[in-house]
């Protein structure tokens, strides 16, 4: 699968190679052609492939390309609600809170004004034999 071509094209020359390949008289197994569709699924669609792989319950090969076109017409809607959203936020300008201007700014450099210092003018001697 291409990531450029829509998916339901590709499907739809998918089982076209399905049903040539009966009219040769050539069987395959369901499981066969299932496994083969999923495995050919774009690379953005690896959690998807991964929960079909994992699915309990088998399904029929038309169960699984109307899936698969579900799949793809909500991944398009999503893309484009993401495109609206961010195209509705590119015009929005949001206003910042001033800052104020008369906050006290704090001075790190200078020594903190504490009840419990000691005053400048004593300097503390240790006696040795105290011990």
């Amino acid at each position: 699968m291409i990531e450029g071509k829509d998916i339901k094209i590709q499907i739809n020359e998918y089982h076209k190679l399905i049903e040539d390949i009966k009219t040769e008289s050539i069987t395959l197994p369901d499981e066969f052609m299932f496994e083969l569709l999923i495995e050919k699924l774009l690379q953005s669609w690896t959690d998807y492939k991964q929960q079909l792989k994992h699915r309990h319950k088998q399904m029929s090969l038309s169960d699984l390309i109307t899936h698969i076109i579900i799949e793809d017409t909500n991944r398009k809607e999503c893309a484009a609600a993401k495109a609206k959203a961010l195209s509705a936020k590119a015009n929005v300008i949001e206003d910042k809170p001033a800052p104020k201007k008369y906050e006290k700014k704090i001075d790190h450099k200078k020594k903190p004004n504490n009840k419990f210092s000691r005053p400048s003018g004593t300097n503390p001697t240790f006696n040795k034999n105290r011990l």
